[in-house]
């Protein structure tokens, strides 16, 4: 089905580094004097936003994708709208696993957990690096 016939628009490629980021850029894509109107008008249009890093695998052969999910909901929503609370948007994708969302770092955390990737590569790509080895040492996958 075309966009046009969905109602929907679908970026598919945006260069940003988390889902915050990219709701930020494409808020910055139009005047400051717009950026009310744009979070409103974002905040009550947008689906989600699936954002992905690629990992090293284990066995050296190829990459495999950590996936950020943001679902948008009514906390989502708020967050948007609302410029100076659009940061916190980072723990309402890691509260958010009942609504299909993820974060990068539980993404990542997956992935060292099923062998995936190494610790090394898992720490070098966490977007918290201490809170993701905390994690880790918490599931008994590292010794504290």
């Amino acid at each position: 089905m075309l966009a046009a016939e969905t109602g929907h628009v679908v970026i598919s490629t945006l260069h940003t580094i988390d889902a915050v980021e990219t709701v930020n850029r494409i808020v910055d894509f139009f005047p400051p004097h717009e950026e009310r109107q744009v979070r409103q008008i974002l905040a009550g249009s947008l689906k989600g936003v699936v954002s992905q890093r690629l990992l090293p695998k284990t066995d050296g052969k190829g990459r495999v994708p950590a996936v950020e999910v943001l679902v948008n909901n009514e906390r989502v929503f708020e967050r948007i709208v609302q410029a100076d609370q659009t940061h916190t948007l980072v723990d309402v994708i890691a509260d958010g696993d009942y609504y299909g969302m993820q974060s990068f770092d539980q993404s990542i955390l997956a992935l060292y957990q099923a062998g995936d990737v190494t610790f090394q590569d898992a720490l070098a790509h966490a977007s918290d690096p201490t809170d993701f080895k905390l994690a880790a040492q918490n599931l008994g996958l590292l010794s504290a």
